[in-house]
């Protein structure tokens, strides 16, 4: 019974944050809509798809199914999520309540987008984003070169075998061991990309789109280098969402179905690449298995382990908190990885409740999810001031950071993930550019009344 009331919950949770999406954010590209509209994608019908008709899908899943605790672990996972999405909502509106004017401004400014011109944030040269660009395609250059990242592309298309081979080769040299190269080329360089470009577009300045055009070469070589199909995927993604904002600000069923769409067509030759024996529905249950599956069963994996079979940490998961109580930090994406694989070096990561979950119990759901809710709508409120090249931008990067919500924790998603950095600096570029803009304004008026 007891059980069947927190399925009842958790649907009714998902039925009324959909319900707020489409009434209350009205289908709007913001950071706002995208969250609750991510949250709803990969954990709302498809949860409880998930948990109702297609688990388990393997055998850690079986064993998780078959353990005498399962009732409990479902009821506390399925109040989680019903928590979890009444409190996004709490924290969205928190913000709108809080700043009313601002709320309302943001509202006008997303109901005109489609109407209004694109605008660059100035009209004098923005010096200061050149300088930025060319600082960051120096040091990716500088460490493409040192690290050999085109031999390494090029090792990986020559290994010929089974995914296996190829496995075991991306696994040894895949990816950069540069942490700031990776944030960079994760994060940093995209948004970069996208302001470049649309700034030196708007302006018609050369050297602006020479620059960005580099910039723009060294970030597909760091994703190709990965040797992972994800990154390179999602920053073209990432480039079309820009390049439909720079028009219009709605998502109708045809966006919709256009986004499904081009999705299928980037990872479905993929998938049939890697995996040459799957037949066209085989690779459609296989692309679904990945996108839905895998990542609700990582998030049981976590309500399973905590706190039956291992105690919530409170804090010893979150390395700052950890750090400043005196307590030994344990990342749990390794603990829950031994505990229900015993193999040492694998790992496994979940949404961010999970790790909510796993240091502070309800309480951290509680608090995660409205913190979440807060920080994308304050997103919106900074960023959305106008149809501007850095709101643009900073939407496009925020897509990518609400990505790594789904599948890591909080503080990940926020510090390397693309939630923070890459809106934040879109924000101080321009305006940087508009106070540099008028501080040289009146030089220029003194200069030429002194003539």
């Amino acid at each position: 019974m007891i059980v069947s009331a927190s399925y009842v919950s958790a649907a009714l949770a998902i039925y009324v944050a959909g319900l707020y999406l489409v009434y209350r954010l009205r289908l709007y590209v913001t950071a706002s809509s995208m969250l609750l509209g991510f949250l709803l994608f990969v954990y709302g019908p498809a949860y409880l798809i998930y948990m109702l008709v297609r688990r388990p899908i393997s055998v850690v899943d079986l064993r998780i199914s078959n353990s005498l605790n399962f009732d409990d672990v479902v009821i506390s996972l399925n109040l989680s999520i019903a928590i979890m999405f009444v409190c996004v909502i709490a924290g969205i509106e928190f913000v709108d309540r809080l700043a009313p004017r601002s709320g309302r401004a943001l509202r006008q400014v997303i109901s005109d987008w489609n109407f209004q011109p694109l605008r660059s944030g100035g009209e004098s040269r923005p010096w200061l984003l050149l300088i930025a660009i060319v600082a960051l395609v120096l040091f990716m250059a500088w460490i493409s070169l040192s690290e050999h990242h085109v031999a390494t592309v090029a090792g990986f298309l020559s290994v010929s075998g089974n995914e296996a081979a190829k496995a075991a080769y991306r696994q040894q040299y895949g990816g950069s061991q540069v942490y700031l190269y990776n944030l960079a080329v994760a994060s940093i360089a995209p948004m970069m990309v996208i302001l470049g470009a649309l700034s030196g577009l708007t302006q018609r300045w050369w050297p602006l789109l020479a620059s960005t055009a580099f910039l723009l070469a060294l970030t597909v070589l760091g994703k190709v280098e990965t040797l992972s199909k994800a990154p390179f995927a999602l920053f073209v993604i990432q480039l079309l969402l820009a390049a439909y904002l720079v028009f219009r600000n709605i998502i109708g069923w045809r966006v919709a179905l256009s986004g499904v769409v081009v999705a299928l067509t980037i990872f479905f030759p993929s998938i049939r690449i890697a995996i040459p024996e799957l037949d066209h529905s085989g690779t459609l249950n296989f692309f679904y298995y990945r996108a839905f599956d895998v990542s609700n069963a990582a998030l049981l994996e976590y309500f399973a382990a905590f706190p039956e079979r291992i105690p919530h940490m409170w804090g010893g998961n979150i390395r700052p908190i950890a750090g400043v109580w005196g307590l030994e930090y344990v990342p749990s994406f390794n603990t829950v990885s031994r505990l229900w694989r015993s193999a040492a070096g694998s790992t496994t990561t979940a949404m961010f409740i999970a790790d909510a979950w796993v240091d502070f119990s309800y309480l951290g759901v509680v608090g995660f999810s409205i913190a979440i809710g807060v920080f994308c709508r304050a997103i919106d409120v900074l960023l959305l001031t106008g149809k501007t090249v850095a709101a643009v931008a900073g939407l496009a990067s925020v897509f990518i950071g609400v990505y790594n919500l789904m599948i890591s924790a909080l503080p990940t998603s926020m510090l390397s993930g693309g939630l923070v950095l890459p809106p934040l600096l879109a924000i101080i570029l321009v305006r940087g550019q508009e106070v540099f803009t008028r501080h040289r304004a009146p030089q220029a008026i003194t200069t030429s009344e002194s003539t």
